[in-house]
């Protein structure tokens, strides 16, 4: 699994050099080369050449402030960076990089769920925090509200979000049910979105818009900055529920499927 690929532009020893650096920001556990890599490849991916995807090294940092640290050693040294939350988006590159020889920054580590709030109907979660994660804790909590879930329960909360994924709720457009954003920019520093920008703020999961332009769609399906934080919003549970899944025969009927249920979706029927 050793990538003899370096990434464009690096030489052997400012790579070496910005490794050991993250060596000392994260802990030399937390930087992976070699056969440890095994885990950040694309099982489904239908490449030739079996480097296309492959990275040369994995950084796991553990809270914002080494985000930020890893981030300005990545400047330094002109290092590519590959942010995944929890690395399970199967089906559409999983936690391998595109460009060969880029260093995978997992967030794995950053897996705290920061605040549930009952009365208000949010969380606050860092991005290795899985919808199972988010389940399992309001189930201990006997939290009466239910977060919306894709078909992967494995993957991240605050990563579905930002590759605009979709559940089967009325909360199911995930990006748009998530409000306030704390982001680690390209050059290390730190923005909050929102209400987040504002010191002393207690809405920063209540309200998206803040002041001025709203700029949460740029760190949606993008390199400008990495997430560490995001409020998502959570739907009341209520008195019951019945799933219904109703499939079609010929693939030709699906035209006049859709227009009978068109209606029936812009008068919010379903």
């Amino acid at each position: 699994m050793d990538n003899p690929i370096l990434p464009p532009g690096l030489s052997a020893s400012d790579f070496a050099a910005a490794l050991e650096a993250f060596r000392r920001i994260v802990g030399k556990d937390q930087v992976y080369t070699g056969e440890a890599l095994s885990s950040y490849v694309d099982p489904y991916s239908i490449a030739a050449d079996a480097n296309a995807h492959a990275t040369r090294a994995a950084v796991a940092p553990d809270s914002t402030e080494q985000v930020q640290a890893v981030l300005k050693v990545a400047n330094q040294y002109k290092v590519p960076l590959w942010p995944i939350s929890c690395g399970k988006n199967h089906g559409y590159g999983g936690a391998a990089p595109r460009m060969p020889g880029t260093v995978v920054l997992d967030l794995k580590r950053m897996n705290r769920i920061l605040e549930v709030n009952v009365e208000s109907g949010y969380a606050l979660v860092e991005p290795g925090v899985s919808y199972f994660d988010l389940y399992a804790y309001l189930q201990e909590k006997g939290i009466k509200l239910w977060l919306d879930v894709p078909d992967p329960g494995w993957g991240s909360v605050l990563g579905n979000a930002l590759e605009r994924g979709v559940g089967y709720t009325p909360y199911g457009d995930h990006f748009m049910m998530q409000c306030g954003m704390e982001v680690v920019l390209p050059s290390g520093e730190l923005m909050r979105t929102g209400m987040g920008a504002m010191p002393g703020s207690n809405t920063w999961q209540l309200f998206k818009y803040g002041y001025g332009p709203y700029v949460d769609g740029m760190f949606t399906q993008s390199n400008f900055g990495v997430v560490t934080k995001m409020g998502i919003w959570l739907m009341p549970e209520p008195p019951g529920y019945r799933p219904y899944m109703i499939s079609f025969q010929r693939e030709e009927d699906v035209e006049q499927v859709v227009e009978i249920l068109r209606p029936l979706k812009v008068g919010s029927v379903i």
